[in-house]
């Protein structure tokens, strides 16, 4: 594998229990000690916050493994969306590929493999717009001996893609009555996107921020893919209330990460879709049949606040 491997961008606030066991299994990785990591720490939105700041930085001024270790510290809060896509842009334009990650995506041993070997074999790829480290808990064949297969959607829990491919989705707005209007929305409910629309609505109405909505909307309007591993890379340790979306539905996406040693993924061949992979991540984002229903019927939000209040 070349030695120009992609930079790695970690965005953090104030979790540093979250934040502590990301980097460290980044440093376990087999390729952390070639790899460029940058880590993003926003400001102190209050006062009160700024202790847990001040020893998220502390940690992360002793954090080595890596063949360079670039901090970017905000002086200002500018928001988990503001500071992320500026350092995401500073990034991506200065290297022309990035893997982005959050301060609660614990990664396999060989997840910088895999990232950067579907970023060398996709590059060129026009309908290839990631390479993402997630995979949720659906029932892979086991007839199905591909190391990844392709989905419709972008999973955002570590992900990687590449400069030109990112400023044809990026800046991430959501202009939803142009998306009905030009007939998105449509698309979007073609592909089975139930949880699309409905966190594309919740967004627009500013009950809550779903920029990863947008992203996937937005591909599907470019006929774009992403890779995505039969074993997952990536585990989520976030949904336990404590982040900035409050979301509380821990054991719901955990995964085994994959523990073997392999560092050599056979990427081979254009994008073709498996569509039983494909119906399998709809049915499980999409959720159960009364998830379904109140996301239809648009009290999805109001229902989940009720049950994990």
């Amino acid at each position: 594998m070349s030695r120009d491997l992609a930079p790695i961008v970690v965005y953090t606030y104030s979790r540093i229990a979250h934040l502590q066991q990301t980097i460290s299994a980044l440093q376990d990785n087999y390729l952390a000690s070639r790899s460029v990591l940058y880590v993003v720490s926003d400001g102190p939105k209050t006062d009160a916050h700024k202790p847990l700041v001040d020893k998220v930085r502390e940690y992360l001024d002793g954090v080595e493994g890596f063949r360079e270790v670039v901090r970017i510290y905000r002086k200002q809060n500018l928001g988990t969306p503001a500071s992320a896509i500026a350092a995401e842009e500073q990034v991506i334009n200065d290297h022309g590929r990035i893997i982005t990650m959050e301060d609660d995506n614990i990664s396999s041993r060989n997840y910088l493999d895999f990232m950067n070997g579907g970023l060398a074999a996709y590059e060129d790829d026009p309908y290839v717009f990631s390479v993402c480290g997630y995979c949720p808990p659906i029932q892979i064949p086991p007839d199905f001996e591909a190391e990844y297969w392709f989905h419709r959607w972008n999973l955002s829990w570590g992900y990687a893609t590449w400069k030109d491919k990112y400023y044809k989705i990026y800046p991430l707005v959501n202009q939803m009555d142009k998306f009905k209007r030009e007939g998105l929305l449509r698309k979007v409910r073609a592909s089975g996107g139930l949880c699309i629309t409905d966190s594309l609505l919740r967004d627009y109405r500013k009950k809550c921020l779903f920029l990863d909505a947008v992203l996937c909307a937005k591909m599907i309007g470019e006929g774009f893919c992403s890779v995505i591993p039969t074993v997952s890379k990536i585990r989520n340790i976030g949904s336990d209330g404590s982040g900035v979306s409050g979301s509380r539905l821990a054991g719901r996406y955990d995964v085994k990460l994959d523990d073997r040693p392999i560092t050599e993924f056979r990427f081979a061949g254009k994008p073709a879709m498996n569509e039983r992979l494909v119906t399998e991540a709809v049915k499980f984002y999409n959720g159960g049949f009364l998830t379904r229903l109140s996301r239809r019927l648009g009290i999805y939000h109001e229902l989940s606040r009720l049950k994990y209040r």
